[in-house]
């Protein structure tokens, strides 16, 4: 099944009060994580979603930047701004670009239940779910078209009005931990 990845880095980190998404963890930013860990399963192409502001400061090789000219959408409207411009993935796996405990083991875990018939899988921890971590398949953009016509811009609404498929994870797992305040990193730093 032709999967490409998406790592949402577009936001403001207006909690975290600079780009968090280029903060240096083990020496590597942020976003660099989420590229791995999607490119570690093959998944082709991966597509870094961001802004005009931001766009120069991606230097990774190998990842295809899409701009969005508006800026601040939100989450739901950049996977929607992505899946316009590729026809050929049937399903798009997502990733926030503040995760940098995120690992090609987390992606690969839920790659296996694409066979579905479900429109989206999202994982679940601690009976959160976790949709800036998850799959969605080209059948969600009509549902999409539909929920941003509303003016509405998050992904639980989007959810709301479509089948989907959870995938549970133990509360240990750290796949699940974004950085959104300067706080949040100096209590993860020592994990690896």
């Amino acid at each position: 099944m032709n999967t490409a990845g998406i790592v949402l880095a577009g936001g403001q980190s207006s909690r975290y009060g600079r780009p968090k998404m280029f903060e240096r963890h083990n020496g590597k930013p942020f976003y660099q994580y989420s590229v791995e860990a999607l490119a570690a399963n093959g998944l082709q192409p991966v597509i870094v979603s961001t802004n005009h502001l931001l766009a120069g400061q991606f230097t990774t090789e190998g990842i295809e930047l899409v701009i969005e000219n508006d800026l601040y959408n939100g989450p739901l409207f950049a996977i929607h701004h992505v899946m316009k411009q590729y026809e050929e993935p049937e399903w798009f796996f997502v990733l926030s670009a503040d995760i940098p405990f995120v690992t090609g083991t987390f992606v690969d875990q839920l790659l296996l239940h694409r066979h579905s018939d479900y429109n989206a899988i999202v994982p679940v921890q601690g009976g959160k779910l976790q949709p800036l971590l998850a799959l969605y398949h080209r059948r969600c953009l009509p549902v999409m078209d539909t929920v941003l016509n509303k003016n509405k811009r998050s992904l639980m609404s989007l959810l709301q009005n479509t089948n989907f498929k959870t995938i549970p994870f133990n509360n240990n797992e750290q796949y699940f931990i974004n950085i959104n305040t300067e706080m949040d990193f100096v209590e993860h730093k020592g994990i690896n």
